[in-house]
């Protein structure tokens, strides 16, 4: 595989390339990953809206309902599940989703501002092919592509995947995120 044949499937430049042999995002990367960093922030913070309106709807309309209709009248007794409990699988669930987001918040905000890492070593490339659910319940195949370098794997897309031969030795250069972004490539 000729270089320029990996620099247009990976999308860097030779100047990208320079940059991030000496550590440093490129003027161009660095912009790409502001603004991938921001919008993966404002998606984290949308979905930690939507959980926290989720749980004001279940505590101000579901719960009363429940307690009003729990007790059976001839019998005395309730077949609704206790408010404690669940009080309680929401505390952990809000807990798990707090915990979910404060880590993707960490891993986007490393993006813009972390060291360009590298890693070297044999291509071992992987596809699966995986269901998807579409709106109309049509199950649709969808390719999930991954190259491993090193010890770090790497997931791609299908243009980035065709740029790597199995078996060859590349040094990778990739910036940390939640998942390692892969962002230029070379033959070694």
């Amino acid at each position: 595989m000729t270089a320029e044949k990996l620099q247009a499937a990976l999308d860097f430049t030779p100047a990208d390339l320079e940059s991030n042999r000496a550590g440093r995002l490129s003027d161009t990367q660095q912009t790409f990953m502001d603004k991938e960093s921001k919008k993966g922030k404002a998606f984290i913070l949308g979905m930690g809206g939507v959980f926290v309106v989720f749980v004001i709807i279940i505590i101000t309309v579901v719960l009363p309902k429940m307690n009003s209709n729990s007790t059976d009248s001839t019998t005395g007794s309730s077949s609704a599940v206790p408010p404690g409990i669940i009080f309680a699988v929401l505390a952990v669930v809000a807990l798990i989703v707090l915990a979910s987001v404060l880590r993707g918040r960490r891993g986007m905000g490393n993006i813009a501002t972390s060291a360009v890492l590298s890693v070297e070593g044999p291509a071992r490339i992987s596809a699966k092919v995986r269901g998807n659910v579409t709106d109309n319940m049509m199950l649709v195949p969808m390719a999930v592509y991954r190259v491993k370098v090193g010890k770090v794997k790497f997931p791609l897309n299908g243009k980035k995947y065709s740029g790597f031969v199995n078996g060859v030795n590349y040094r990778c250069f990739y910036v940390k995120g939640t998942l390692p972004i892969l962002i230029s490539a070379e033959e070694i």
